[in-house]
């Protein structure tokens, strides 16, 4: 498909970076963006890999059992702005987009190009942006204010959209050295999320990233969204009750290394039923610090909610992650996650 950018927002912006106090030295961060159409497998194995009562696999059950594979709208990123090669991402990540790092201080600028054959934007969460650059389609009941620019991308137009961690998007005092935002599409909002377009921004405290925006008091970070996607107008087989776009332990890739500090980044989307509470087995974990620290193994997720938890990684074994609620599980909302010797 034929790329045509539409609009450029100036560099001016940048100023905003030392809002607050800053040091004026920060990075400005360029990611290359996609919307892609695409069939999105909830189930490639076509099979239940974990909670069986005999012997695993095991049978999906009805009515999911051949129904896992649908259409999709998702977020790719690219290497740079000729939009050719795709950036691997990890395994665990799933159906989401890519993660979006940055530095408090930092400038985030995201060329997004729309190859879908909808309308769509890119809407971040928590960090500090003009009107045109909200990535949300609405009109204001006070001002009379019409959508920023950058609120509808058409397909086969771009947009450069230019966001400020500044230090209200990072962690705040008793919480751990990064934390959790999403981004998603923001014209059609409940549409969007449900084709898939949707990802994670994570966010370091200021001089407590590497140079890739990573924590440097961290061995490794996840990301798992806890999302029941609706693919058939609510009618049962089409509820895909998944965690990064899959269901019944299709998901792979939560593998770490026996004393390791590993922190999970834990997202909730969707609806009303989308009341999650998810649960490692095998560990306990984290979260806050100093006098905000607290001990689980559960955190509690609503709709559009962001948790950030640390486990020490120090009981090794294959371990079963799921949310604890019981139509949920019967759904499978389920997975593991592994700690190597």
């Amino acid at each position: 498909m034929k790329i045509k950018k539409i609009w450029k927002i100036p560099l001016l912006f940048l100023a905003v970076a030392n809002i607050g106090g800053l040091p004026a030295k920060s990075q400005i961060r360029h990611y290359y963006i996609a919307a892609e159409d695409s069939v999105w497998d909830f189930a490639p194995s076509g099979q239940n890999l974990v909670h069986c009562h005999e012997a695993a696999p095991c049978a999906i059950p009805e009515p999911w059992a051949d129904n896992h594979r649908f259409p999709a709208t998702r977020y790719i990123r690219y290497t740079d702005a000729t939009f050719a090669t795709p950036m691997p991402q990890p395994e665990w990540l799933g159906i989401l987009g890519p993660v979006i790092r940055a530095e408090v201080g930092d400038t985030v600028i995201v060329h997004f190009c729309n190859k879908a054959e909808g309308i769509y934007s890119m809407h971040p969460h928590g960090l500090r942006y003009t009107k045109e650059n909200e990535g949300a389609h609405f009109f204001g009941a006070n001002s009379g204010s019409l959508p920023g620019f950058g609120s509808e991308v058409i397909s086969g137009q771009c947009f450069d959209y230019t966001w400020v961690a500044d230090r209200d998007s990072g962690p705040a005092e008793g919480e751990p050295s990064s934390k959790v935002w999403w981004y998603h599409s923001h014209i059609h909002e409940t549409a969007e999320a449900n084709k898939g377009l949707l990802g994670p921004i994570i966010i370091t405290r200021k001089g407590m990233a590497r140079h890739d925006g990573s924590p440097i008091d961290v061995d490794h970070e996840f990301v798992t969204a806890f999302f029941i996607f609706d693919k058939l107008g609510g009618e049962e087989p089409g509820l895909m009750h998944s965690i990064n776009g899959y269901i019944f332990g299709n998901l792979k890739g939560l593998v770490m290394k026996n004393g390791q500090k590993v922190r999970w980044h834990v997202l909730g989307m969707g609806n009303e039923v989308d009341l999650h509470t998810p649960h490692w087995h095998g560990k306990t974990l984290k979260t806050g610090q100093g006098n905000a620290e607290q001990r689980t193994d559960l955190v509690q997720l609503l709709p559009g909610g962001m948790v950030t938890a640390d486990m020490e990684a120090d009981n090794p074994g294959e371990w079963l992650y799921h949310c604890h609620v019981a139509d949920h599980i019967a759904a499978g909302m389920f997975t593991t996650y592994l700690i190597r010797e």
